[in-house]
């Protein structure tokens, strides 16, 4: 995939003051020698971890390493267009303290930052939406690189799959906005556990744990009791669209994961919660820039 999407990358960035980090989970060699063919070494470093410590804490690994000003998350399965880096920048140097949630293309709709959602928790926002996003989506997301820091990063024991909306939720609370550049990049959602029956159970297991995970750490304790009957509802709801997909077992294992690590993971976070008040004002217009 990186073999694909690189190319635009590097094309994008012709000319333009953007520095590349690589964090490797999975180093056989192959990523680094495509990296290496494309970009030479005084531009571009490559961090291997064999110890596989997942999304969240590759990113952060390759945050700590950022020297600019402003940082880019962006995964390997997307696409930039030739103006996709120039755009940004554009848009950083007009709101230099604002993050920015970048537009993703993927399912033949696109997609611009995280949302919140009745039933799933958060979700991918729909571009067209009335509100603004609650955060950057990790697949493609510009964040203020001591702002970033400020927050923790990504928290690291949620592995992949709703660590960038722990991290949106949290922002929220704290009163930081984040505006949107809907540049719909091309994104092959999903292509990682396509067909791999195990990978798939994984990211069931991830997604219901971190559910948990997120509702713990970030939402404040009236907002939880007021939230709770209807999380129980949708988590039925949920739990059958698991079960017609044959992940219903790994989908129980998840919610049974995330109730035992939630104390901890509440405790993790000391700052402001998401609460009822912040959810009504979300809801009912949020904040576009």
């Amino acid at each position: 995939m990186l073999a694909k999407t690189l190319p635009t990358w590097v094309r994008s960035a012709e000319g333009l003051p953007v520095e590349f980090v690589f964090v490797d989970n999975a180093p056989d060699g192959s990523c680094h020698a495509i990296v290496a063919e494309n970009l030479p070494a005084d531009v571009a470093r490559y961090l291997p971890d064999d110890t596989n410590p997942g999304f969240a804490a590759g990113c952060n690994r390759a945050a700590a390493q950022v020297t600019a000003a402003h940082l880019l998350l962006l995964n390997p399965d997307v696409w930039l267009h030739e103006d996709s880096m120039s755009r940004m920048l554009k848009e950083i140097d007009a709101t230099p303290d604002t993050p920015i949630a970048v537009g993703l293309h993927m399912h033949d709709r696109e997609y611009t930052g995280i949302d919140l959602n009745l039933i799933g928790l958060f979700i991918d926002r729909p571009e067209r939406s009335r509100r603004g996003p609650l955060g950057p989506s990790g697949g493609a997301g510009v964040f203020p690189t001591t702002l970033f820091r400020q927050f923790g990063g990504l928290y690291e024991p949620m592995f992949a799959w709703g660590e960038d909306a722990d991290l949106a939720f949290r922002m929220y609370a704290s009163g930081v906005r984040t505006g949107t550049l809907d540049l719909a990049l091309p994104h092959a959602w999903g292509h990682s556990v396509e067909g791999d029956t195990k990978l798939s159970e994984f990211r069931s297991f991830l997604l219901a744990r971190n559910r948990v995970l997120v509702a713990a750490r970030d939402f404040t304790w009236p907002l939880l009791l007021c939230a709770l009957p209807l999380l129980l509802v949708s988590h039925m709801a949920l739990a059958v669209r698991r079960a017609l997909k044959g992940l219903l077992g790994s989908f129980l294992r998840g919610i049974g994961r995330g109730l035992v690590m939630a104390p901890a993971a509440r405790r993790d976070w000391r700052g402001p919660r998401f609460g009822i008040n912040d959810c009504f004002s979300y809801l009912r217009r949020g904040r576009k820039q």
